[in-house]
């Protein structure tokens, strides 16, 4: 029998230190900071700052969006803070958040591993009967548009309705390079028409979640490993280079080529308000005082410390310092939850297995910001309920508190803050993702200490929760043991934070 000897010699370029000129090469169907087609268009609108997303790179040069029928170079368009904004967004059906919740109450009630793969299974093949549409790709003033009629007619329109890629495109006026203008009447008009129609998919998700927790919809799931199809030339050959480079997965290319693909200049930037004149600070015993007042009854102004200055504006305790209007000097120190963005490779993959998007959140974090960049925040929520402020962001509170007046509180233009909520809607994502990730990361803990007190090791327990995950979404064992073990890290690591 003849055999062919194949040697496999690779050589694995430096992503990072690659010239924009060579990028092509390695991502032949992508866009990125890098690109040609980018760069002309930086040149265009005059700017070097540029924001461009995951979604975009992920897509080649002559994409165009299936809703407003745009190119990509009729999509991008200016900030008011001059930055070149370059956003695809996932439109998605947020009737299927509400299969998840669902589902996920289901799921909290039931501790038996078989009829927990049964739920898992079948909430994954209701979905495309309840979804009136499939998870799209679109231009990031497509994906707005949604949200502006959703948020004009909310007292009319149910929260789980979703408007589809066409009936976006059934009401909008498109114009390149600019924010869509918005026919509301016939938004209004299409939700009348899809109302009963939602009605009675609602009535159905809920149904079916009903009759599976009641194990009316038993299917007995195959022992063993799954069967494996024929072999694929891609895969061997992909064992082939993995035998002449052992630490293949350590690079980590697919992470370093979206890393050099996307740009983040200036997000949440915009126009700045004008400075105005300082006024007159407190003397040096004014400030004992209220240092003094502050110290026994926050801890946070107690935590700050004496060399402390509000991370957002920059401005030292006694420069935060300002009359009431009885004359009273105050001051107040807030904590405020921002995120830490995931960088990690391998928790991206595996955090983006159950639908993370665009921006992933690894744990929150905490800041320690003057009361007048926090009132920012609490005068929003007051404006404008209906717009969620977690959306902002310690850099779009840098950019709305600067240039900062010492001793007077911020003059802020309320319609740049909606404006930044706006567009930081993925972040809002992000938050739900993370919420959920923390759920799914507890539940396992929980089920966990659940097995042990039960009389299961921790093994066991582990075993077993890796046994329903692998089943449940049809892998190896070994891949479900792997993935329980990371969920149960993940209890302990955001439990820590």
């Amino acid at each position: 029998m003849r055999t062919k000897n194949l040697q496999v010699s690779i050589s694995i370029p430096d992503i990072a230190s690659l010239g924009d000129d060579e990028m092509p090469a390695i991502a032949p169907h992508r866009d990125g900071r890098w690109s040609n087609q980018t760069k002309e268009l930086l040149e265009k609108f005059g700017t070097h700052k540029l924001d461009l997303n995951r979604g975009w790179a992920s897509t080649w040069t002559e994409w165009s969006c299936p809703c407003c029928k745009r190119h990509k170079r009729q999509i991008v368009r200016l900030t008011s803070g001059g930055v070149l904004l370059c956003h695809l967004e996932l439109h998605h059906d947020h009737l299927g958040d509400l299969m998840k919740k669902l589902f996920e109450e289901i799921l909290s009630h039931c501790d038996n591993p078989e009829i927990r793969v049964q739920i898992s299974r079948a909430e994954g093949a209701l979905r495309p009967l309840v979804e009136r549409f499939e998870c799209a790709l679109i231009c990031a003033d497509c994906n707005l548009a949604d949200g502006r009629v959703k948020r004009e007619l909310r007292d009319e329109i149910e929260p789980h309705f979703t408007f589809t890629p066409s009936e976006i495109a059934d009401f909008i006026t498109v114009s390149d390079n600019r924010v869509h203008e918005v026919d509301f009447e016939r938004a209004r008009g299409i939700w009348t028409e899809q109302k009963e129609g939602l009605a009675d998919r609602v009535d159905f998700a809920r149904r079916m979640a009903t009759r599976i927790k009641k194990g009316r919809h038993h299917r007995e799931v195959a022992p063993g490993k799954k069967l494996q199809g024929q072999p694929q030339a891609r895969d061997i050959l992909f064992r082939l280079c993995e035998a002449a480079l052992p630490d293949i997965h350590s690079l980590h290319l697919g992470a370093s080529i979206e890393a050099r693909s996307v740009a983040r200049d200036g997000v949440g930037g915009t126009q700045k308000p004008a400075k105005r004149e300082n006024v007159k600070p407190p003397t040096d015993a004014e400030f004992a005082m209220l240092d003094a007042e502050q110290s026994a009854k926050s801890k946070h102004w107690r935590n700050a410390g004496d060399i402390w200055k509000c991370p957002c504006c920059g401005r030292t305790k006694r420069e935060i310092c300002r009359r009431s209007k009885r004359g009273k000097w105050t001051a107040r120190i807030h904590r405020f939850e921002g995120f830490d963005i995931e960088d990690d490779a391998e928790q991206l993959w595996r955090r983006r297995l159950d639908g993370a998007g665009d921006i992933v959140i690894s744990e929150p974090k905490f800041e320690l910001i003057c009361q007048d960049c926090r009132e920012i925040v609490a005068k929003q929520r007051q404006r404008r309920a209906d717009l969620d402020a977690r959306a902002l962001t310690l850099e779009n509170l840098r950019e709305l508190s600067n240039p900062a007046t010492v001793n007077v509180a911020h003059d802020v233009n309320f319609e740049n803050v909606e404006e930044m909520i706006t567009k930081n809607s993925p972040l809002l994502d992000a938050i739900a993702e993370f919420e959920n990730h923390q759920r799914r990361a507890t539940d396992a803990h929980i089920k966990q200490i659940r097995l042990t007190e039960a009389g299961c090791s921790a093994t066991e327990a582990r075993d077993l929760i890796g046994y329903e995950i692998a089943k449940a979404r049809d892998w190896e064992i070994e891949d479900g043991d792997d993935h329980a073990d990371w969920l149960l890290a993940e209890a302990a690591r955001l439990g820590r934070s």
